[in-house]
């Protein structure tokens, strides 16, 4: 009896602190004092899209690459499955019938550790199913939850402009580690 009482004791135990540690707020007991994320690289989750007709299709997802420890930091958009409808088949991006991809982000200041807000564009030519295009360098970003504002267009490199991806979407839980 005693043998199961230590037992239930220990799991209960266990079981208290998986529940305090999953009620901490992540990255927050060694946050920066200077409210620099931790070095890495954050994303989206990747959205699916069609452009008009249904005739050209990618995955997309933003992300923000912070390369050290004082913050600074690079963005890009990536791409995947950069398809499009032709002749009753799916076709990927190639060099001759390239995808023509633009893109602007807005990431505005955190509301507890500051800014800066970005806004960066960027242009491509696509000859892949799947790329990373470079943003460019944002500078020195600050950790927390962060709103981001993507303004996404791609003409299909067939049909052209008439069939294109053109979407907005709104992030506003998008974090950088403390």
């Amino acid at each position: 009896m005693m043998k199961m009482i230590r037992h239930m004791t220990r799991a209960s135990a266990a079981a208290v602190a998986l529940a305090l540690s999953v009620l901490a707020p992540s990255g927050t007991a060694s946050a920066d004092p200077n409210g620099h994320p931790q070095p890495g690289t954050y994303c989206t989750g990747w959205e699916s899209v069609y452009g008009q007709g249904g005739y050209n299709f990618t995955d997309f997802r933003v992300c923000v690459q912070v390369a050290d420890n004082e913050g600074r930091s690079a963005m890009y958009i990536e791409t995947d499955r950069n398809t499009y409808w032709s002749s009753g088949a799916w076709y990927n991006a190639t060099e001759g019938y390239p995808a023509k991809v633009s893109a602007t982000v807005n990431m505005g200041a955190n509301d507890s550790t500051g800014g800066p807000s970005v806004s960066e564009y960027g242009s491509w030519t696509q000859t892949s199913r799947h790329a990373e295009l470079p943003i460019g360098p944002i500078g020195i970003v600050n950790c927390g939850i962060r709103h981001l504002d993507v303004s996404y267009y791609q003409v299909n490199p067939y049909l052209g402009p008439d069939y294109a991806i053109d979407v907005k979407r709104s992030y506003d839980d998008f974090v950088l580690d403390c």
